[in-house]
C-alpha cells in the first residue's frame, strides 16, 4: 500500500467518523414537499466541465423536477471525498481516479455518471517565446506539476509513456498552485507546466504563455471527470439522484446547443474574458458526456490507472466503482 494512500485513507476515516450522524437523512433529506435538497461537493469552482452545478441553478432544471440543489465549493478532488465521507454531500463532482481512490478507501460511494471522459481539457503550456514546438520538445525538460501523485503529475508522467521514452527523460517539479506554476515558468526553474484548458487560454491571451498542446491524444481510453453519489443516497434517495443527473444532463445538452449564451453565462460565473470562455467553449464542449455512459473501455482504463497512479496495487473490479442504474440518462426537458 503506498504511504499517501494511507495517509488519504486516515483522513477519510477520521472524516467517516465525525460523519457517522449526519448520514442517512436529516432536514435535508426527502421531506414529502418534492425531492428535498441535495448537497453537492464541487472540487474546482472555475472549470469548464463543472459549470453545469451553477448553470443548471440558473436554468431552473432541478426545481422543475421538485429538487432543490446546494453546491458546496471545496478546494480540489481530496475535500469531495472528505465532504461525502463526513456527510456534508451525497453527490460529488470530482476526477476519476480521486473518485476510485475514495470508494477503495472506504467512502461508500459509487460513480452514478460521466462529467468527460476524454484529457484534452488538461493541457500543456510553455512560456510565449519557447523554442519548444511540439510534445518532442519536452524530452529531457522539467515539467511543473502541482504535487506529487497529483493528475498533473500523472499526466506529465505519461508524456514519456505517450513517447517510449524512459521516464526519467521528463522531469517533474512539485510546484503548486497557477500562481506558483506561473513564477517557475518565468523564472526558467521549469520549461513547461501541466494545467487546464480555462488557464492555458488565459495565459495566452495575456501573453504569460503558450499552449503547446492538450492530453486528448496523450491519454486515451479513461475517465477524466465524474459525478459520484453515497450509497446511502442511491439506496434511500434515488429519485432525488435520478433527478439530479436529468438535470445535470439536460443543462449539457442545453449548453451544447446554446453557444453563445453558454459563453456569456461563463464570462459573468468565472469572470473570464469572452475570448478566453469562447475558446474554452470550442475546445471543451464536444467532451461532456451527454447522458452519462461510460463506455466499458474507458471503464476498464480507469481500474488500471488507479495502479500506473500509485493509488492502489491492485487493478480493482470495475463494479466496485461504478453503478449503471442510472444511465443513459434521459435529459429531455
Amino acid at each position: 500500500m503506498k504511504t499517501r494512500r494511507k495517509i488519504f485513507m486516515a483522513a477519510v476515516a477520521a472524516s467517516l467518523m465525525l460523519g457517522a450522524s449526519a448520514c442517512g437523512g436529516g432536514d435535508d433529506a426527502d421531506s414529502g414537499d418534492g425531492l428535498g435538497t441535495v448537497k453537492v461537493a464541487v472540487g474546482i469552482r472555475q472549470t469548464f466541465e463543472f459549470l453545469p452545478a451553477e448553470y443548471g441553478k440558473e436554468l431552473g432544471v432541478w426545481r422543475k423536477r421538485g429538487l432543490e440543489v446546494e453546491n458546496v465549493y471545496v478546494q480540489g478532488s481530496g475535500q469531495v471525498s472528505q465532504a461525502m465521507a463526513s456527510g456534508q454531500a451525497e453527490l460529488g463532482l470530482t476526477a476519476g481516479a480521486s473518485g476510485v481512490d475514495a470508494i477503495l478507501s472506504g467512502v461508500p460511494s459509487k460513480i452514478v455518471g460521466l462529467i468527460g471522459k476524454d484529457f484534452k481539457m488538461m493541457l500543456v503550456v510553455v512560456p510565449k517565446d519557447s523554442p519548444i514546438t511540439d510534445i518532442n520538445g519536452l524530452r529531457g525538460k522539467t515539467i511543473g506539476v502541482s504535487a506529487a501523485g497529483s493528475l498533473t503529475d500523472y499526466l506529465a508522467k505519461n508524456i514519456a509513456l505517450h513517447q517510449g521514452w524512459p521516464e526519467s527523460d521528463i522531469k517533474r517539479a512539485n510546484i503548486g498552485g497557477l500562481n506558483e506554476q506561473l513564477a517557475a515558468l518565468e523564472s526558467g526553474a521549469t520549461d513547461a507546466f501541466v494545467w487546464s484548458a480555462e488557464a492555458g487560454f488565459a495565459l495566452e491571451e495575456q501573453g504569460k504563455g503558450r499552449v503547446l498542446f492538450d492530453f486528448g491524444e496523450v491519454v486515451k481510453d479513461n475517465v477524466f471527470e465524474i459525478i459520484v453519489a453515497g450509497d446511502s443516497a442511491i439506496s434511500d434517495r434515488e429519485d432525488a439522484m435520478r433527478a439530479y443527473l436529468e438535470g445535470w444532463y439536460e443543462t449539457v445538452n442545453h449548453m451544447k446547443a446554446n453557444r453563445d449564451e453558454t459563453i456569456a453565462f461563463m464570462v459573468k460565473t468565472f469572470e473570464v474574458t469572452e475570448g478566453v470562455a469562447s475558446k474554452t467553449y470550442d475546445h471543451d464542449m464536444a467532451n461532456l458526456s451527454l447522458d452519462g455512459t461510460i463506455p466499458e473501455l474507458n471503464l476498464n482504463g480507469l481500474a488500471t490507472s488507479v495502479v500506473e497512479q500509485g493509488i492502489t496495487d491492485k487493478k480493482p473490479a470495475v463494479e466496485t466503482f461504478w453503478d449503471d442504474r442510472f444511465v443513459p440518462v434521459a435529459a429531455a426537458g
